[in-house]
């Protein structure tokens, strides 16, 4: 691992840019090189690719809904804090709107949870304590964690958007560095963060609700906004994170009965959002009731990995097939699945279609996994790594390279792959 990009191999380097150039669409190769390309050689490079900087901002500095500075306080920073550049080389293709530009600098802290966590998986531990001392200083006071700031030029921290899906994540790589290398630097901040997630839980229903603050358009926020939902996606996070802090931290678990906000939590998904109609889950639970739509994640990919794991195989499966029959779709060459079923936009979702070779594998089913990760090698092949989040321009689906698909691609590959035992989201029901 490298802290930053790191050169392609000259022939692979060759044959991505003569793919790539200043194109507005990534087609997928009939022949050549990228065409079957070779797994180890591009997880190889796309763990080499991920470019994580040094993390020392200036003033901290969250928007109101007008766009003036709101003063944010930083707590500890050590000097060798780092953090990850979500969507590094953004000019690798044309095409992208004016508002993209916002994210150059910009580092999101489930990205960080993710890069952390692959630190892990590969026992660098000093590379994952680098990345949760800037997560740390970044957590607010009641626990939570805004969804983005800035790692290089100002210090732009959106404190105030807050998700619970990101703030789950950030506990989940906390609660995984605790366990794997028994150091308590972080339990303060790991004992703050899942008090918020469990004081997020809707007593009426007993699933997380979202968080607050909206982008309406790229210059205007609400910093007000409650996000009073609960999304599937959400749930399935905190389940995770909740499993692993309480094995992370015996006492921790003893103050807060982790383990049974857990179970309960696993209970009110399997009640509140499975579909039994079309055997599937829910986009999420609105305060008009389920919100039926089919997102990829939710309806089936995510899911499935939370399905299995909770013991419920009869949904895994299901889950998993709706999504493999509903949701595919070829675009430039690449049969992919598309995020949202019925809606915009009409293109592969890189990231959240990886989980579906990582829930075949755990399911029993390698060589059908070993066949649905291949376009994903392929596409590290012809566009380069990091992967691009999606072969074309679509709206929050950008055609540019980017960490979250790069590290779920390494996440899947270690397993389907190289056949190592799971390490992202292994936890099973209390």
């Amino acid at each position: 691992m490298t802290r930053m990009r790191a050169p392609l191999p000259v022939v692979l380097l060759a044959a991505t840019l003569a793919a790539a150039a200043c194109s507005a669409t990534l087609v997928r190769p009939e022949s050549g090189v990228c065409h079957g390309a070779d797994a180890a050689t591009w997880l190889g490079a796309a763990s080499n690719s991920l470019v994580i900087l040094k993390y020392q901002p200036g003033k901290l500095y969250d928007v109101d809904g007008q766009g003036h500075a709101i003063p944010q306080a930083l707590g500890v920073l050590p000097a060798d804090s780092e953090a990850v550049l979500s969507f590094p080389d953004q000019e690798r293709y044309a095409g992208a709107d004016s508002g993209f530009a916002a994210v150059r600098d910009r580092s999101y802290v489930y990205d960080d949870a993710l890069v952390a966590l692959w630190l892990m998986k590969q026992h660098d531990g000093v590379g994952a304590r680098r990345i949760l001392q800037s997560l740390a200083a970044l957590q607010r006071s009641d626990g939570a964690w805004g969804f983005s700031f800035a790692v290089r030029g100002d210090g732009f921290y959106n404190a105030s958007y807050v998700r619970a899906g990101a703030v789950a994540w950030t506990v989940y790589a906390f609660a995984r560095y605790a366990e794997q290398f028994r150091d308590g630097r972080f339990a303060a901040t790991l004992e703050r963060g899942a008090i918020w997630l469990l004081r997020q839980r809707d007593p009426a229903c007993g699933l997380v609700l979202a968080g607050s603050g909206r982008w309406q358009d790229a210059t205007h926020y609400d910093p007000h906004y409650l996000a009073d939902f609960a999304a599937t996606e959400h749930q399935i996070d905190t389940w995770f994170a909740l499993i692993a802090a309480a094995h992370a931290d015996m006492a921790l678990e003893s103050r807060l009965h982790l383990k049974a906000a857990a179970a309960d939590l696993g209970a009110a998904i399997e009640r509140e959002l499975w579909l039994d109609t079309v055997s599937r889950y829910a986009q999420g639970l609105t305060t008009a009731g389920p919100d039926t739509g089919s997102a990829l994640d939710a309806a089936g990919t995510w899911s499935a990995l939370f399905a299995q794991a909770a013991g419920k195989m009869e949904h895994a499966t299901a889950a998993l097939d709706w999504v493999q029959r509903k949701h595919p779709i070829h675009v430039a060459g690449w049969d992919g699945l598309r995020p949202y079923l019925g809606e915009p936009p009409e293109t592969w979702f890189v990231e959240g279609s990886l989980a579906m070779p990582l829930a075949m594998a755990r399911l029993g089913h390698r060589p059908e996994a070993q066949k649905a990760l291949q376009p994903f090698v392929d596409l590290a092949c012809s566009g380069g790594v990091p992967l691009v989040y999606s072969p074309v321009w679509a709206t929050d689906f950008p055609l540019s390279p980017a960490t979250a698909p790069t590290v779920w691609f390494l996440f899947a590959g270690s397993e389907v792959v190289r056949g190592e035992p799971p390490f992202l989201w292994r936890e099973r029901s209390p």
